[in-house]
């Protein structure tokens, strides 16, 4: 069986379905892949270019040749902006990659917060600075 072949077994796998089932989300037609990896024979390069297009998550370096991690990193968006991890953090396990997303989460909600104090104290302080001018003039 053919490592590509294999590996696109691990992803129907990671998707929670059976390859037939993969293969309709696809649109290949039944038993493309199945016979593929019973007979051990290739596939043609249109369902890999449907695989990669339904399922933008995978690296196509990982399914083409094997190397790399399975999924592509998720961004990091921080104030809109999108910033993707980088080459410091390969080989970080999903599971402390999402758990920093969850911090940088947690943060940017306590920024929120925070300008929102701010701003509320920014204008109860222009209050109490027209007040003291107020008395000043008296």
């Amino acid at each position: 069986m053919s490592s590509i072949l294999k590996r696109i077994k691990l992803v129907a796998d990671h998707e929670g379905m059976s390859v037939s089932a993969f293969e309709a989300t696809i649109g290949a037609s039944k038993g493309v892949f199945t016979r593929a990896l019973t007979n051990g024979t290739d596939i043609q390069s249109k369902w890999l270019i449907s695989l990669m297009e339904n399922y933008p998550d995978y690296s196509a370096e990982w399914l083409l040749r094997g190397e790399g991690e399975m999924l592509k990193p998720k961004p990091i968006v921080v104030e809109g902006s999108e910033t993707y991890l980088n080459a410091e953090l390969d080989g970080v396990s999903n599971a402390v990659i999402h758990a920093l997303q969850q911090v940088v989460s947690t943060q940017n909600v306590t920024i929120k917060s925070q300008e929102k104090i701010i701003f509320f104290m920014e204008r109860q302080l222009s209050v109490y600075e027209s007040e003291l001018d107020t008395l000043k003039k008296k």
